[in-house]
């Protein structure tokens, strides 16, 4: 049984879903946090973490998805 689950954590710097993200898939957030940064400045960036931030819930639901 696998007990992760991709949420925002609470520990972010915005909403914590760049942090959430590299945690679950075992990334660096700092580098994570620098191609986006990087990506921000075509746009895709903040589209992309746009999406991401509506779409991975956030770290209070956390326990509704492990129940499951």
């Amino acid at each position: 049984m696998n007990n992760k689950v991709l949420t925002r954590t609470k520990h972010g710097i915005i909403s914590g879903t760049l942090a959430g993200f590299a945690e679950y898939y075992g990334l660096r957030k700092s580098r994570l946090r620098l191609v986006f940064f990087i990506l921000a400045f075509t746009g895709v960036g903040v589209l992309f973490y746009f999406l991401l931030w509506i779409s991975i819930p956030s770290y209070s639901q956390r326990e509704t998805f492990l129940d499951k």
